[in-house]
């Protein structure tokens, strides 16, 4: 249960932190710096899984384990990948509704 809530908080924090340091970026660069903190947190989501799980397609590399039988660590590995999808689009839902941004 640990490494699932790590895993959730992981991929919320890549967004977030992406985001808001990206928002940083874009006022020291006389860009709009709210367009660009929504522009960032969607365009980090797929980062944020990534980054999430590892960076490493091991995840995925998992699931070849079901022609075997086993399906155990399958499981785990899908719970975790739908684990660090959900962190990363509450992250952006968090940024959007920071910046008042309605989808």
């Amino acid at each position: 249960m640990a490494q699932v809530i790590l895993t959730f908080f992981v991929a919320y924090g890549i967004v977030v932190g992406g985001a808001l340091s990206g928002g940083l970026g874009a006022f020291l660069t006389d860009k709009p710096p709210l367009l660009s903190m929504v522009q960032l947190a969607d365009q980090l989501k797929i980062w944020g899984i990534v980054g999430a799980l590892g960076g490493t397609f091991d995840s995925f590399l998992q699931i070849e384990k079901i022609l075997m039988g086993n399906f155990s660590p399958v499981i785990k590995q899908m719970v975790m990948i739908v684990v660090a999808f959900w962190g990363a689009h509450i992250g952006t839902i968090c940024v959007q509704w920071l910046v008042q941004v309605r989808s």
